[in-house]
């Protein structure tokens, strides 16, 4: 079991952490007291899940506990509990939600009971699973409300104003170049935020549609762009560097080289590397946007190109800190004898929609071709392609960092020869999602990452010269004079 020690600040091994609070409060008062029932399960646990998602505007975990005074009972557990959690890597951030430090989680479920196996064992072994306390108010409250001007402003509003989501937590927000009036009928908070989020358009990236996600830091509202580079003009470090190598690493003196361990990936996978069926009909190569402007009767037409498009966008590869025009995942390459590319067929996707104008005196709608073509091209590049890591675990990192992860080439190489790096499958990539888990009794922090690349670390070959040998169409056949043959 995790110890409580004075060395919160040393590290010993890749993976150590520190366990300093696992407490449920109960809904109801002890006694006379003023204060709710507190029941410590820190002596009662065996592993604690935590989770972040870019997809998911709260977090979640679990705890698996077994129970020897069943506490379950005499609590009891009910589903109006709240939860208290204090872990961290020594001398990294604290993930801390204590009552009187920020808002403390929410117990909502609890399953998979099982028993004590014998007369004389009173154990029981369950899961406790909890949710940031926003859920629940998500789930019990609606807006209708107008909100004017940028939608930040919004998000701020509806993440801490008592009347929505009610939270003490941080809210990180990219500013929108936005400037709208939307009217809300009467939805939940997070539905709200999310319709906000697909109309937002980024002020210092060429990006449409925002992210609203929540880590151990606090909520966020951003773009995928803006998790790719900072400021508007570089791009952003990576927090980590993986590679392939072998354990328990010792440095010059033979002491264990922990800083290498961290680094090192204990498995890895990938999957949907290439998905090509996919992404050409969900619009990633090439689009097609049909707008209909019913106050000016007017109909637009808006063709997108990944190809010619890519350079306006920074990816999660660069070029010596810029936007790079040609590092795409997809190579440049004519499909068949068509001589065109893939991203020359824009009809692959079709869009249609209402564009309505001067709905507001003061304020516009974002304009359709602004927000779409892009947005689903970016959410295509996005859900394929991914690399899943089991690491050791740090708590300083976050779903929305970027990693870099270096693969050697799985070639057969002389004596001599130095390892080279895979040119398509290393470099830097997204985490899309990030599952810690502590075990207790072992003492052992790892992390699950899930994480995605839209550019490569070389260039692809491109293929602009005539390859495709076809063979003569077949005719047609008519199958009641083939029957007559038969």
């Amino acid at each position: 079991m995790a110890v409580s020690d004075n060395h919160d600040n040393i590290i010993n091994y890749a993976g150590d952490f520190r366990l300093k609070a696992v407490t449920i409060i109960s809904y109801r008062k002890a006694g006379n007291s003023e204060k709710a029932v507190r029941q410590n399960i820190l002596p009662q646990t065996i592993s604690i899940t935590l989770v972040e998602d870019l997809t998911m505007p709260v977090l979640t975990g679990t705890i698996d506990v077994t129970d020897g005074v069943d506490f379950r009972t005499s609590l009891p557990l009910t589903g109006m509990e709240k939860l208290e959690l204090h872990v961290f890597t020594p001398g990294q951030n604290q993930i801390k939600f204590l009552e009187g430090v920020s808002d403390t989680f929410n117990v909502y479920k609890i399953e998979k009971i099982r028993g004590a196996m014998s007369m004389s064992s009173r154990e029981s072994l369950y899961r406790i699973h909890f949710i940031s306390r926003e859920a629940y108010r998500n789930s019990t409250t609606r807006i209708s409300k107008a909100f004017e001007g940028p939608v930040e402003n919004a998000v701020y509003e509806i993440c801490q104003d008592e009347k929505y989501l009610d939270s003490r937590k941080r809210v990180y927000a990219e500013p929108t170049s936005t400037n709208s009036k939307y009217v809300i009928p009467n939805l939940k908070p997070f539905k709200t935020i999310r319709f906000l989020s697909n109309n937002s358009v980024s002020d210092k990236y060429n990006n449409a549609g925002y992210l609203f996600y929540e880590t151990t830091k606090g909520f966020n509202f951003r773009s995928f762009e803006s998790l790719m580079a900072q400021g508007g003009n570089i791009a952003r470090t990576s927090v980590e560097k993986y590679a392939m190598q072998p354990a328990n690493m010792r440095d010059a003196e033979q002491n264990k080289d922990i800083a290498l361990d961290l680094q090192s990936p204990d498995q890895y996978s990938f999957e949907n590397v290439v998905n090509t069926l996919d992404e050409l009909n969900k619009g990633l190569y090439a689009n097609h946007l049909v707008t209909h402007d019913i106050y000016n009767k007017k109909i637009t037409t808006f063709n997108y190109d990944y190809h010619e498009s890519f350079g306006d966008n920074f990816h999660t590869e660069h070029q010596d800190g810029n936007k790079t025009p040609d590092k795409y995942t997809k190579p440049l390459a004519y499909y068949e004898d068509t001589g065109k590319m893939l991203s020359d067929f824009p009809m692959a996707k079709l869009m249609s929609v209402v564009d309505t104008k001067a709905v507001h005196n003061d304020y516009e709608f974002t304009s359709p071709e602004v927000l779409l073509p892009n947005k689903v091209s970016q959410r295509a590049q996005m859900a394929n392609n991914h690399l899943l890591l089991t690491v050791p675990g740090q708590t300083r990192i976050n779903a929305g960092n970027i990693i870099t992860f270096n693969l050697p080439l799985q070639q057969p190489i002389g004596h001599d020869e130095a390892q080279k790096t895979n040119p398509y499958y290393s470099g830097r990539y997204l985490i899309l999602s990030l599952k810690h888990k502590f075990d207790v009794p072992n003492q052992k922090h790892t992390m699950n990452l899930r994480t995605v690349k839209d550019a490569v670390m070389t260039d692809l070959p491109k293929g602009l010269d005539e390859v495709t040998v076809l063979t003569d169409k077949k005719d047609a056949v008519n199958l009641y004079e083939e029957d007559e043959r038969i």
